[in-house]
């Protein structure tokens, strides 16, 4: 019996444990990806975006606290969440309308990065990133799980989700001038003087990961509810 109370003493907590595993899947996936194509790599600090983005995003989907409410609270709040996602998308210019001809194509950067899906037609483009494409999903799930305690507990219940927000906006405002850069090779050490673009895609990563916190954690919340 004691020691079973030993190993579990000793024992990493979970989101630890997820942390290890989504940089352990993310390891694997950016060697096979640097195996099979010519993309290259970063600049030590900015190959490290991409991994705290993707890692922040599964720790805190997994162990955000999910609410149990009825039905039509969970399809309010999904709704929310992804109107949430798809504007946060437009404002760092992800989505956005058609310029110039239809087309597709695939853009090699370095993991992470890379691959960058580029699509127009049909009146709407995209550029997926994938580390960005991760986190902004990721946020818009976790707006939705805070606005279910909105509904079902009251304002005050969503105050950390409305400071997320507001963190959530720094992460994205620094990130808009720097699409064009990151398709260009700039602030990822290829080709351009990387110290402006990585400042700016660190202040990002900066309130990405203080946003994503404050819509798992809702820290706020158990403050306001007391």
């Amino acid at each position: 019996m004691s020691r079973v109370a030993t190993a579990r003493s000793w024992a990493l907590p979970a989101p630890i444990r997820t942390a290890v595993l989504a940089l352990g899947i993310q390891s694997a996936l950016a060697l096979a990806y640097l195996l099979a194509t010519d993309a290259g790599l970063a600049a030590p600090t900015m190959l490290a975006v991409p991994f705290v983005w993707l890692t922040v995003a599964a720790v805190a989907v997994r162990h955000a606290e999910r609410p149990a409410v009825r039905r039509s609270t969970r399809w309010i709040a999904a709704g929310v969440g992804a109107a949430y996602a798809l504007a946060l998308a437009w404002l760092i210019g992800a989505v956005g309308p058609a310029m110039g001809s239809a087309g597709l194509d695939l853009v090699l950067l370095p993991p992470g990065w890379g691959p960058v899906l580029r699509y127009s037609g049909a009146g709407v483009a995209f550029t997926l990133v994938p580390y960005r494409a991760a986190g902004v999903l990721a946020l818009g799930y976790l707006v939705s799980l805070s606005v279910r305690n909105v509904v079902e507990e009251g304002f005050s219940a969503g105050v950390g989700g409305l400071v997320a927000l507001g963190s959530c906006a720094g992460c994205a405002l620094p990130l808009v001038s720097s699409l064009a850069g990151v398709l260009g090779g700039a602030g990822l050490g290829i080709g351009a003087a990387p110290t402006v673009g990585g400042g700016t895609y660190l202040l990002g990563t900066a309130a990405y990961v203080l946003a994503a916190w404050l819509l798992a954690a809702r820290p706020l919340r158990r403050y306001t509810t007391r």
